[in-house]
């Protein structure tokens, strides 16, 4: 068997069968640029559907925008997005998530680092260990994905904070969740709809409203 071929154009090798192999394969010359995969378990899922602009993209660039104006204000450590592999081995997994938030604090005490794939070039390409936040962005193909799959995971890998975001439907559904004994516990909101981040000791809330045009506006609010 020489691997599986997707859609008759994208081929994922035969040699592809641990999370090993499969960092070399998504290293390498060969794998198609834009293409989103994850290694979770033993198993690789590939993301084939494009990013939907009102209900992943906006929201996507609100978080990022605002979590990194509060990170460089506060002078708390690094946050990343799109084309970052993380790597948890302790969980067996690799993936791209939509946002990650390595504290200062982590990376000093050797919990999570930046690696690179050949050694001396410089050339940073994969978050390894557990960052203090994960954030995902739900879209029609990364359901099961997001809310089993990844929580699971991120939880084995001893990730603290999972946030959840759903916009697809009538309302947002915003899932600040932390770790407890056996599984993520979510936060729940405060009067004003607010959840507290352990993470940040900042609460937020995250909006949305028409504009001129009839499109999306998205805004998280935070205090």
């Amino acid at each position: 068997m020489s691997g599986v071929t997707i859609d008759g154009q994208f081929h994922v090798p035969s040699n592809v069968c641990n999370l090993q192999s499969f960092r070399e394969w998504v290293h390498g010359d060969d794998f198609p640029e834009k293409m989103r995969v994850s290694f979770i378990g033993g198993n690789v899922e590939i993301d084939m559907s494009p990013e939907n602009a009102e209900f992943h993209g906006k929201p996507k660039s609100h978080v990022v925008g605002r979590l990194v104006a509060l990170v460089e204000e506060r002078d708390l450590g690094d946050i990343y997005t799109d084309s970052m592999m993380l790597v948890c081995p302790e969980a067996d997994l690799a993936t791209e998530p939509d946002v990650v938030f390595c504290s200062f604090e982590a990376q000093e005490a050797g919990r999570v680092k930046l690696s690179e794939w050949v050694p001396g070039s410089g050339n940073f390409v994969e978050i390894v260990g557990a960052p203090d936040l994960v954030v995902e962005i739900v879209s029609p193909s990364s359901v099961k994905k997001d809310t089993r799959s990844l929580r699971e995971k991120y939880f084995k890998a001893g990730i603290p904070e999972y946030w959840l975001i759903d916009t697809r439907g009538f309302g947002i559904d915003f899932q600040l969740l932390v770790r407890g004994q056996d599984d993520y516990a979510a936060v729940l909101p405060d009067a004003d709809g607010y959840h507290l981040s352990p993470t940040f000791q900042t609460s937020f809330l995250l909006t949305r409203r028409r504009n001129r045009l009839g499109a999306f506006a998205y805004r998280l609010l935070q205090r």
